[in-house]
């Protein structure tokens, strides 16, 4: 009850503000303490590990605002702005009758596919480093390296999401290749994998990968062990060696998680 309509109050608390939700959180904190009655706020709130009440109501008021109502706040409140955020998708994407081949989505070991020439063995991964974070693909075609994408992404961005990220330019990739020629995805990142293979996933990107490989039954995703991946992707194409070449980052929205 005391969180309702936060927002409209409590985005840059006052003192005053600040101090009468102190008063208010104090009795609380002594009765769950059993400490004595002189005992600081402050070191109550230390001892009990509970922030203090006008803290937690101002990241309420600013989640709200910015996450669900989408209203932009001043630059002296946050840096963070609506467009800096990852929308969550509801509903289904497409039909419930509309679902996946037993055979598109596999959490089998794939390598046994890597030495068949007549597939096309896609390698995906996404990374993240204390300056950078990466997303990548390469194609191996009758053992030849024919082609390769890598994108340098916004410094706040997952591992999640730069997986996912090579997993869609991926299968956007393998869509436009003739119909004729059967594509095999190999992705190291479970997650990723669970995520575009379901309808009704609230991550946007994973959406669009399938609905992709609905339209594209011929496009196979399947697990790969880490090691192998990192050798497909890392020695083989070098990607995160030739930044030069990335161009400016992409622009991929951040979820604000709550904690």
């Amino acid at each position: 009850m005391l969180a309702h309509g936060s927002s409209a109050w409590c985005l840059n608390p006052t003192f005053k503000m600040k101090r009468k939700l102190s008063s208010t959180q104090r009795p609380f904190l002594l009765h769950i303490s059993e400490a004595y009655r002189t005992t600081p706020t402050a070191a109550l709130q230390t001892i009990l590990g509970i922030p203090p009440l006008h803290m937690q109501l101002q990241f309420e008021s600013r989640f709200t605002s910015i996450f669900r109502l989408r209203i932009p706040l001043r630059p002296f409140i946050t840096d963070t702005q609506p467009h800096d955020l990852e929308i969550k998708a509801t509903s289904w994407s497409t039909h419930p009758s509309e679902h996946l081949k037993p055979n598109q989505i596999s959490f089998e070991e794939g390598e046994a596919y890597i030495a068949r020439k007549d597939i096309i063995n896609i390698f995906t991964d996404g990374s993240k480093t204390e300056h950078e974070v990466g997303a990548a693909f390469c194609v191996l075609t009758n053992h030849i390296w024919a082609y390769q994408w890598s994108a340098k992404l916004n410094d706040n961005n997952t591992v999640f999401q730069a997986e996912l990220t090579a997993l869609h330019e991926a299968v956007i990739y393998a869509s436009h290749l003739p119909n004729h020629n059967t594509s095999k995805i190999h992705v190291d990142n479970g997650a990723s994998i669970m995520a575009s293979s379901n309808s009704k996933s609230t991550n946007e990107t994973a959406r669009k990968i399938f609905k992709i490989l609905l339209s594209n039954p011929r496009i196979k995703v399947s697990w790969v062990k880490r090691m192998q991946a990192i050798y497909a992707m890392r020695e083989q194409t070098n990607w995160q060696k030739t930044q030069h070449n990335m161009g400016s980052p992409i622009h991929i929205l951040s979820f604000l998680n709550r904690t």
